[in-house]
């Protein structure tokens, strides 16, 4: 089993109208070696004040590092093993809310340039876990991961905090980066599932830069 986690920075919070502007993934192989990329994309448009703070992300940094959305959108498939004619079925996608957020834009870009998505059995979200240890929510016996998670995420709960910062206190898990980076929070994210899960997947890199594999 490989697993991959991934991360979406946006232009905003509409999956039909915005668009990714960095893309932060990390993939484990069967041995628990890791590869990770940051891959940053040019908008159509100068980014919002409230991106810019949010993200820490600038029209200039876009500028000099940032891609086509269209390579950018297919390296990241890629990496998750989509294909025209498939995907890789030995893969668990992971994210924070990436049913509610990421997973959109996701589906969004592979119809559009015709990848086949994973069907919900491959995904799991930290988020949805996360929010259903503190709801004290279980699994139905007939549930899979996505479905769980989703049914949870729609809960109408007021003042349950799950987002990445939260789930991270709640695990004791050290944020030495910002939140609202697409490489940072994939890295809080692996860890936030190795507790939930109870494995251990996460090996220390030689070197903290991340890979980029690809010739754009």
């Amino acid at each position: 089993m490989q697993y991959i986690i991934y991360d979406f920075e946006t232009t905003g919070l509409d999956h039909q109208k915005d668009q990714p502007i960095e893309i932060g993934i990390i993939k484990i192989d069967e041995n628990g070696e890791r590869e990770e990329y940051d891959i940053f994309i040019k908008p159509p448009a100068p980014l919002s004040e409230d991106i810019k703070r949010i993200t820490g992300i600038t029209d200039e940094l876009l500028a000099e590092k940032g891609i086509d959305i269209e390579p950018a959108m297919k390296a990241f498939f890629y990496v998750l093993g989509l294909r025209l004619d498939g995907y890789d079925k030995n893969v668990t996608i992971i994210g924070h809310n990436i049913i509610g957020f990421d997973n959109l834009f996701l589906r969004r870009y592979a119809e559009k340039y015709g990848y086949q998505v994973p069907p919900k059995e491959h995904y799991f979200d930290t988020a949805g876990e996360f929010r259903a240890k503190l709801l004290n929510e279980e699994k139905y016996q007939h549930e899979n991961d996505h479905d769980f998670h989703e049914r949870i995420l729609r809960l109408i709960v007021q003042g349950v905090r799950y987002n990445l910062t939260a789930a991270c206190q709640y695990y004791k898990i050290t944020m030495d980066k910002d939140a609202h980076r697409a490489d940072a929070d994939c890295l809080y994210t692996l860890q936030i599932f190795e507790k939930q899960k109870g494995i251990q997947l996460f090996k220390p890199k030689q070197s903290d830069q991340p890979q980029n594999a690809f010739n754009f």
